[in-house]
């Protein structure tokens, strides 16, 4: 567990960097997607565009989401 500093009382934080690192970037590229999807389904001249930013980064969340399986497991 990691310690917080920043504050008048350091807190313990139940996740270590490298997991919250990973949870915290995935949840990044989750919300990317969804967006992007809105995005490429409002149409237009950029649709194609987001439908790429989209896939691409569904393959790095996939990544993500195996590295943090085998984070989790290795505990």
């Amino acid at each position: 567990m990691q310690q917080r500093s920043g504050t008048a009382t350091p807190t313990r934080s139940p996740v270590d960097d490298q997991t919250y690192d990973l949870l915290q970037s995935l949840t990044s590229k989750l919300e990317a997607i969804e967006a992007y999807e809105t995005y490429a389904a409002d149409g237009g001249r950029y649709g194609s565009l987001f439908e790429e930013l989209a896939n691409e980064d569904r393959q790095h969340a996939e990544k993500l989401l195996d590295a943090l399986r085998e984070r989790l497991g290795s505990r």
